[in-house]
């Protein structure tokens, strides 16, 4: 993966990342967040796993029992 490719999917994923934090307490579709990172939802779910290492649901379940 070319390093400019790589460097805009870390600001898209931190961005969604931001806005699962800012929306934890209501439920967020797949979709709703990868309309946010500008990626289909396929796209989406597997670049988020592949590059935090656990599935959406996974991710913000983990945060909500940290909160």
């Amino acid at each position: 993966m070319k390093d400019v490719t790589r460097n805009d999917y870390y600001e898209r994923m931190l961005k969604v990342m931001i806005y699962i934090e800012k929306n934890l307490e209501r439920d967020i579709s797949l979709e709703e967040l990868a309309d946010v990172a500008c990626f289909s939802p396929y796209h989406f779910h597997r670049i988020f796993q592949g590059m935090l290492g656990e599935s959406v649901a996974e991710y913000v379940r983990r945060l909500r029992i940290e909160k």
